[in-house]
Order: structure tokens, then C-alpha cells, then sequence
């Protein structure tokens, strides 16, 4: 009993904080944003259509018996990721640009490593952020494959498989939704998923934040298959596609970490603590070997000039740099960090983030944290213009909207954050909700990774670079949390 009533308070105390925080974001996007001035007016639209067209989802569903939902369910979901992915790759390709930057060192590399056998025209770029190899090395395995088939447009590979991994996401939310709460659930995610509009104009954007966008919630989905699981051999499966899908989803962008660390503390609540952990150990052991074996071969068979490997930049850079100017990207902090020895970088780099930290004191470290969570969760668009208007192919009436010069830009940027406070009220309330036991679930699934998930990222992206970006492979967790607020039955689901 003692023990329970620890788990309980834990549980709850998670939901507490998650109410708080996005609470707090919440109402500082909609009264008090400075960074992207809204007006409560121009963000009205989308939170009244956002809350009618749920309104109107419960309505409909309330009205079908739930073994007719149960009985169709899948046909549905397979319904409508077919349509969702056509709709995905026709806007790919509507969408083509030619990258620049950080997504055009992945892509150009991936296409030279295929091509020539290796990516030498970007090793010093990936000399200063190995952090990226992970996702250049998906992207080459993917346009290998394709070149197999004699396939050279690799940009079209990209928004094909970019589009199925967001449609993949899509239905894995459903199932995770239908796993928890049942299939009416499972059904209103799917309208919340397509009230998410930058991910209809994601397929071209296949740069870190949407080939990860899948992994956070398939480790997730894995690891509920596995709580329900009886069979040591399926639990095996189950364990080792867990650190598989990890171990892609970090090597591609290291924040699907957080989902690791959400789902064990879930664990250790509640279910029996060897499980727990060796969910953990599974997991990390799996990346472990796979980041060593690849990193092995990248250091000895390409980046293995002694030059490159002096490039490196140090975690504590993007620290340092998130506790200026907003937390925003400055290039006089990549001067200050590549002035040092490699050696001594960390340590620079670290003694500086402590000065800021000091000339900044409590109020303003606090007043800068606020600031940076409003940029990080309070754009939505989720920042993809960041790619998309990087010399476009074509000219559409939807370039008017979505790319940061358009001339209606201002409006979709209203009108989708609107929709995602939509999302951020609903998950509030769900979580609120929890905490005095409005819904009961079973004791083995519980709500709670999900939320400390979310809390994980928030904690996250206010210590690191600020961008309206880094959020977005979290959106699908967001998604679910909002998703368990629509599932109201009272008893066992």
C-alpha cells in the first residue's frame, strides 16, 4: 500500500507540473508575447476552429455505437494514411526547394557519399557538428537503396520516405490513443494531427526534426505493447525494436533521448523495477554499440584527418549560446568557442554559460527561460519556413502563406498557433483532469510518459539554442496528451 501511495503522488506530482508549465506558456503566448506580438484577436480564429472542429468529432463519434467503431476502426486508419500520405507528397513536391545550410550538408552528403563513395566536400561542416552524421548516414542508406533502382532524383526519395515517416507518426499516435483509451480516442487524434498544418508542408523539410518526428512515439507505442505483453519471446521482440528504434531516432537527433528517460521513470512506477530496467539497459546498449561501430567507420574511413577531428563542437557551445540575446543562433559565440584548442573548448565554453548565468541572477534567468519557452513552443508553424524558402522551385498561392516573406505569412502563423494552443489547452485540462481522478485507466497504463516527455523537451530547449524548430519532433507526444483529454469513460478502458 505505501508503495502504491508513493507511485500515486509521483504520478500526480508529474501531472502538477505539466499544468503549471504549459499553463504558464500558454497564457504567456496568448498575453503576453513579445517575441511574435500576437494579439489575442488574430489567434482566435484558429482556436475557435480548432475547438469546433473537435467539438464536432466528439459530437459525430458520440453518436456511433462503440462496437461499430471498434469493428472499423482499422479500416479507417488505413483509409486515411493513404490519403494523408498522397496528400503529403503532392505538397512534397509543390513544396521543392534546393537546401542550404545545415540540410543541405546532410543532403549533398548523403547524395556524394552514395555517388562517390564519400562526403569529402563536407567534412569540415561535419567536423564542427558531428551530431548530424547520424541523419546524413539515414538519408545515404535510404538514397542507396534508391539508386539501386536506378533512381537519381534523390530529392524526390527524401519527400517520399520524409512522407511516410510523418503519415507512420500519424498512425502510431492513433494506436498508442487506441491502446490507452480506446478507438473513439484513437479516432479524435487523427482530426488533431490534421489540425497540425505544417506537417502537410513537412514532406520536402526531411531534415532532422521530421526524420526523427516518428521515434519518440514508436518507443512509446513499443514499450505500451510490451507492458501488455506475457510472452517472453514477444517481450524479447518488443525489447529489442524498442532499442532499435531508439537508437536510429537519437543517432538522427539525440532529443528522442528524452522519451527514453520518460518512459523508464513510467516504468519504474509501474511495472516491477527488473523490467524497468532493463528496458533501459536494452536500450542504451543498443546505441551504445551502434553509434561505436558507426562512428568507428566514420573516423577511420573518411573523417580521419586529425584537422577535422579538432573541429569539434562542444555540448556546452549551444548551452552558452542559449543564455544570450534570447537564446537565438550568434555567430560571435561559434568565434568565441573556435578560438580555443578543442581541448579546452568544453571548459571555455562552460566558464562562460557561468558568467551569463551570474550577470543574469534569478529574475532575468527566469524572464530569459520564459522568453525562449514562448519562442520554442509558441510558433505554429513550427519555424519550417526555414527550409521551405530556400530558393523555391516552383510559385504557388501556398508560398504566400507559409514562407516567412509571404505576403499572408503573418495570418497562417496566427491561425496554426492558434490551433496548437488548441492542443496545449486540451492536454492542460486532461492533465488537470488526472489529478483528481476524473477517468480511470488501468494500472498499468497510465498517461505519464507522455507528460514527462513534454516536460523534458520544455526543460530541454530553455537550456539550449532557441529555435521554433526543435519542438517539433514532440508535437506527436503533444498530440497524444491532448488526444487523452477526449476520452472521458469512467471505470477500466
Amino acid at each position: 500500500m505505501k508503495e502504491k501511495s508513493v507511485r500515486k503522488i509521483l504520478t500526480k506530482s508529474s501531472y502538477v507540473l505539466f499544468v503549471i508549465a504549459f499553463g504558464f506558456i500558454s497564457l504567456n503566448i496568448l498575453f503576453a508575447d513579445k517575441i511574435h506580438s500576437y494579439k489575442i484577436t488574430q489567434l482566435l480564429p484558429g482556436m475557435i476552429v480548432g475547438g469546433v472542429v473537435v467539438a464536432i468529432g466528439m459530437f459525430i463519434l458520440s453518436k456511433i455505437a462503440q462496437e461499430k467503431i471498434d469493428r472499423h476502426f482499422k479500416k479507417v486508419l488505413i483509409l486515411f494514411s493513404i490519403v494523408y500520405y498522397i496528400i503529403l507528397i503532392r505538397m512534397g513536391f509543390l513544396l521543392r526547394f534546393t537546401p542550404s545550410f545545415d540540410m543541405d550538408a546532410i543532403y549533398s552528403g548523403a547524395i556524394q557519399w552514395t555517388n562517390e563513395g564519400n562526403f569529402s566536400n563536407f567534412y569540415e561542416y561535419f567536423g564542427y557538428f558531428p551530431n548530424n552524421l547520424g541523419s546524413m548516414g539515414f538519408l545515404h542508406i535510404v538514397f542507396k537503396i534508391a539508386s539501386l533502382f536506378g533512381i537519381k532524383d534523390f530529392f524526390a526519395v527524401g519527400i517520399i520516405v520524409n512522407s511516410a515517416l510523418i503519415t507512420g507518426t500519424a498512425v502510431i499516435v492513433s494506436l498508442i490513443c487506441e491502446k490507452i483509451a480506446g478507438s473513439k480516442t484513437a479516432l479524435m487524434s487523427l482530426i488533431l494531427v490534421l489540425l497540425c498544418f505544417p506537417f502537410y508542408f513537412m514532406g520536402a523539410a526531411f531534415y532532422t526534426d521530421s526524420l526523427s518526428l516518428i521515434f519518440p512515439v514508436l518507443f512509446y507505442y513499443l514499450y505500451l505493447c510490451l507492458k501488455d505483453e506475457n510472452d517472453k519471446k514477444k517481450q524479447i521482440i518488443y525489447l529489442v525494436t524498442m532499442g532499435v528504434s531508439l537508437t536510429i531516432g537519437m543517432m538522427i537527433k539525440f532529443t528522442v533521448v528524452i522519451v527514453l528517460i520518460a518512459v523508464v521513470i513510467d516504468a519504474f512506477l509501474c511495472i516491477p523495477w527488473k523490467k524497468a530496467l532493463l528496458i533501459l539497459v536494452v536500450s542504451l546498449a543498443f546505441y551504445g554499440v551502434i553509434k561505436s561501430i558507426y562512428n568507428h567507420n566514420i573516423y577511420k574511413n573518411y573523417i580521419s584527418d586529425e584537422q577535422y577531428q579538432n573541429l569539434k563542437t562542444p555540448y556546452w557551445h549551444w548551452i552558452m549560446m542559449g543564455l544570450q540575446n534570447n537564446g537565438y543562433y550568434n555567430p560571435e559565440d561559434y568565434e568565441y568557442t573556435r578560438s580555443y584548442d578543442v581541448n579546452e573548448r568544453s571548459a571555455a565554453c562552460r566558464k562562460k554559460a557561468m558568467e551569463r548565468v551570474k550577470e543574469l541572477g534569478v529574475s532575468g534567468l527566469f524572464k530569459l527561460w520564459t522568453s525562449k519557452a514562448v519562442i520554442c513552443f509558441g510558433d505554429g508553424t513550427y519555424a519550417l519556413s526555414d527550409f521551405l524558402d530556400d530558393n523555391p522551385a516552383n510559385e504557388t498561392n501556398i508560398h504566400d502563406y507559409i514562407l516567412y516573406a509571404g505576403k499572408s505569412y503573418s495570418k497562417y502563423q496566427s491561425f496554426s498557433t492558434g490551433l496548437l494552443i488548441v492542443l496545449y489547452l486540451l492536454a492542460i485540462v486532461g492533465a488537470g483532469r488526472d489529478i483528481i481522478d476524473k477517468v480511470k485507466y488501468r494500472e498499468s497504463i497510465l498517461p505519464t510518459a507522455p507528460r514527462l516527455a513534454m516536460l523534458g523537451i520544455l526543460c530541454f530547449l530553455i537550456l539550449w539554442e532557441t529555435s521554433g524548430r526543435y519542438f517539433t519532433n514532440y508535437v506527436p507526444i503533444l498530440i497524444v496528451c491532448a488526444s487523452l483529454t477526449l476520452y472521458w469513460k469512467k471505470g477500466e478502458v
